[in-house]
C-alpha cells in the first residue's frame, strides 16, 4: 500500500531508485526550493519540480486535487500578505491597499511551497511505507520516529472506523450540528471518547505484540550499498540544481 496512488503505472526510473536516494533527493529539493531569491530561480525551481514528476509519470489529475489543499493556503497568503506589507501601492480599495512588496513576497512563497510539494510529492508519494522506513532508518532516523510512522499508516484507518462508527451512533441518537453549546459538548464529548479507545486499542496492540516477542525494534533487512542508477540520478539531481542555484545568484 502507497502512501498516495499518484502514478497509473509505475515509473521505469523512480521505483527502480533506493528509498535512501529519493530521501536525500526530496530533502534536497526542498532546501533548495526554500533557498531561491529571486524570482528567475523560483520559476526554475517549479519547473524542475513538473520534471521530476513526468519523471515519476504521476496522475496529473490526482496531484491537482492534492495540490488543491495547499492551494488554499496559498490564497490567504495572497490576501493577506500585500495587505499588511508596506510598499508601493498597487490597487487602493478604500481604506485597504496592495503593496507591489507584499505581492511579491507572497509569489515568492507560493512558488517555492510549491515546488518543493510537487518534487516531494513525486519523489515519496509513490513509496511503500515499509519502504520508506526502512529509508529513514537507515539514514539515521531514531527508531521510535521511525516506528510512529509505520504504526500511524497501519493504524490510521482503524482510527478513522471508529471515528466514523461513533459519529454514526451520535446521528442515530439525533445529533445534527448547529452552533451553539450543544454542539461543541457533543464534539468535545466525541474526542474524547476517540481519544479512549484509541488507548484502549493500543494497548491491546502492545500486549499482542510483546506477546509474540516484540523487543521494541522492528526486523530491518540489511541495507544494501547504493547502486549506479542511484548515483547517477543523485549526480544528475546535483547538477541540475546547482545550476538553478548559480542561475538564481546571477540573476
Amino acid at each position: 500500500m502507497s502512501l498516495a496512488r499518484l502514478t497509473e503505472a509505475p515509473s521505469l526510473v523512480i521505483t527502480r531508485l533506493d528509498p535512501r536516494t529519493r530521501i536525500i533527493s526530496a530533502v534536497v529539493c526542498v532546501l533548495t526550493a526554500v533557498s531561491m531569491t529571486r524570482t528567475t530561480g523560483q520559476i526554475g525551481m517549479v519547473l524542475a519540480a513538473f520534471a521530476l514528476a513526468l519523471l515519476a509519470e504521476v496522475n496529473w489529475r490526482d496531484m491537482l486535487h492534492r495540490l488543491a489543499h495547499v492551494e488554499g493556503f496559498m490564497v490567504v497568503l495572497l490576501i493577506l500578505l500585500p495587505l499588511t506589507m508596506e510598499g508601493r501601492t498597487l490597487v487602493a480599495l478604500g481604506p485597504f491597499a496592495l503593496s507591489d512588496t507584499g505581492l511579491m513576497r507572497a509569489l515568492a512563497i507560493v512558488m517555492k511551497v510549491n515546488a518543493a510539494v510537487i518534487a516531494t510529492m513525486a519523489l515519496l508519494a509513490t513509496l511503500e511505507p515499509v519502504r520508506l522506513g526502512r529509508g529513514l532508518a537507515s539514514l539515521g532516523m531514531p527508531a521510535r520516529l521511525v516506528h510512529i510512522l509505520l504504526f500511524l499508516v497501519r493504524y490510521q484507518s482503524l482510527f478513522r472506523e471508529e471515528g466514523a462508527r461513533l459519529m454514526e451512533a451520535m446521528r442515530a441518537r439525533g445529533f445534527a450540528p448547529r452552533l451553539d453549546q450543544r454542539t461543541w459538548r457533543a464534539y468535545g464529548n466525541f474526542t474524547g471518547m476517540l481519544l479512549v479507545r484509541s488507548m484502549e486499542r493500543a494497548e491491546r496492540v502492545e500486549e499482542s505484540m510483546r506477546c509474540r516477542g516484540f523487543s521494541g525494534k522492528f526486523p530491518l533487512r540489511t541495507t544494501r550499498p547504493l547502486g549506479l542508477v542511484d548515483f547517477a540520478f543523485l549526480l544528475a539531481l546535483a547538477c541540475g540544481l546547482a545550476a538553478l542555484i548559480i542561475l538564481d545568484r546571477l540573476a
